[in-house]
């Protein structure tokens, strides 16, 4: 595909990383002389300095070959005019990032489907529903939502307790009904891995469990939990719109008891408004006498959302030497990512990997119809169109997974009208979606195999 990527900020590198690496082409364009030199020593694109909209980059020439044009800019505006310019100059499909919901209004007074746009992704909507997710299944790490929430991917980690540990995977099928459910990625300090029946479980392994949203309980209960924990009380730290969307989210769900804490007073006041269900604190939430005061000690879930990494860093550790057992930690520089499993922040959300991987899911190549990297992960959930013309279909999957790529493995099919997790007797049929748990690069095999 060729992808022109408008902006290059976090989001922005991300997917030229990300799609590049899928053997796409690409171009980026960046105001930013010195970020544009910084790019082209580290990025397998071609990079263009631009600001603005200037015939030098918007022209039919540009365009007419584009496949895709992604405008992930600083500022909205541009990112919806430069979107509607690519569209008119021969873009096959654009996407627009607008961080924020003030522009909404431009619903009731501007068609953007007029304006040739495809996609509009609000990075708070896609943190807020994450967060959402991880509340609702307070015993996942991780939360994947396919095929309108029918199939769900977690990921969650194996407690002491766990009768499975020291166990292969063949051995635990004897113990769990895993018709029902696969174990597709396990991950194990920092590398991840596509087990087979011999893999053995270790304590504290990670486990991406895929299922049907009705016996996720029994994922739980296998990994030692005790399978239906349930969240009430909910502290945030944070200012900005994201701490209000998802604050208004929760309040809709109700069954929560919502405490918010902001340094700000002007939003403090603001928050007291808009969130009338809601306890809003004017406070530090990194001074541990306040967060006593606040009654930390009584909170099931702490979450930390402000605009600061390191702020957020800091008042998840400290909630969680406050023995609040589960944190969600809003991290968004990349090279912080690696280290905070290190240092018990099992739980983050970066707006760019929401962002990014939003964008992934409309991306269709060919038999792709969607791809997902795993957080934390060099796995990628891939969902493809199998052919008519494929040699691999009518094969029961025992067989089947011993045929595929030793580092992938089949997760999940969708055949007319639903959804389902096959087990080892099930086949493969052209016309199927079928989801696959891959390294890299394995992908393009995968692609001429089903494709």
């Amino acid at each position: 595909m060729n992808i022109i990527i408008y902006g290059a900020g976090k989001t922005g590198q991300h997917l030229a990383r990300s799609l590049s690496s899928d053997g796409n082409d690409i171009i980026v364009v960046e105001k930013n002389p010195v970020l544009c030199s910084k790019l082209e020593k580290h990025l397998d694109a071609t990079i263009i300095e631009s600001q603005g909209i200037k015939k030098e980059v918007f022209n039919k020439d540009m365009f007419e070959e584009c496949d895709l044009f992604i405008a992930v800019s600083s500022v909205d505006e541009m990112n919806i005019l430069s979107c509607s310019a690519a569209k008119k100059l021969g873009a096959d499909k654009v996407v627009a990032r607008i961080r924020y919901d003030d522009l909404d209004f431009m619903d009731e007074l501007i068609d953007l489907d007029d304006m040739g746009i495809d996609l509009v992704i609000h990075p708070e909507k896609e943190l807020s529903a994450e967060l959402e997710n991880l509340l609702e299944y307070p015993l996942a790490i991780d939360v994947y939502e396919l095929y309108n929430k029918k199939i769900m991917l977690v990921s969650t980690q194996v407690c002491s307790k766990s009768n499975i540990i020291g166990k292969s995977l063949g051995e635990i099928s004897k113990l769990y009904s895993l018709s029902n459910m696969r174990i597709v990625v396990i991950e194990r300090g920092f590398e991840a891995h596509i087990p087979r029946g011999d893999f053995i479980v270790e304590e504290n392994d990670k486990f991406f469990v895929i299922s049907e949203k009705k016996y996720l309980k029994e994922v739980f209960k296998m990994t030692g939990s005790n399978g239906d924990e349930k969240i009430k009380n909910i502290m945030i730290h944070g200012k900005g719109k994201l701490v209000e969307t998802i604050g208004i989210a929760l309040e809709k769900h109700g069954g929560y008891n919502l405490k918010i804490i902001t340094e700000d007073e002007s939003r403090a006041e603001h928050f007291s408004e808009t969130l009338t269900d809601s306890l809003i604190v004017h406070g530090e939430a990194t001074d541990l006498n306040m967060l006593a005061a606040e009654g930390i000690i009584e909170m099931d879930f702490f979450l930390a959302l402000t605009g600061n990494d390191e702020t957020n860093i800091v008042s998840s550790l400290l909630a969680n030497h406050l023995k609040v057992e589960k944190t969600i930690t809003r991290i968004e520089k990349n090279d912080y990512l690696p280290i905070t499993k290190t240092i018990g922040l099992s739980r983050c959300v970066n707006s760019s990997i929401s962002t990014s991987n939003a964008i992934m899911r409309f991306v269709k190549h060919g038999k792709v119809l969607s791809s997902t990297t795993l957080k934390g992960t060099n796995i990628i959930m891939i969902t493809f169109m199998v052919s008519e013309d494929s040699k691999y279909v009518d094969i029961p999957l025992s067989e089947l997974q011993e045929k595929i790529p030793r580092d992938s493995i089949i997760g999940a099919v969708y055949r007319e009208p639903k959804p389902f997790v096959p087990s080892g007797n099930d086949t493969i049929m052209s016309g199927d979606e079928i989801t696959v748990f891959s390294e890299k690069s394995s992908m393009n095999k995968l692609e001429k195999m089903f494709g």
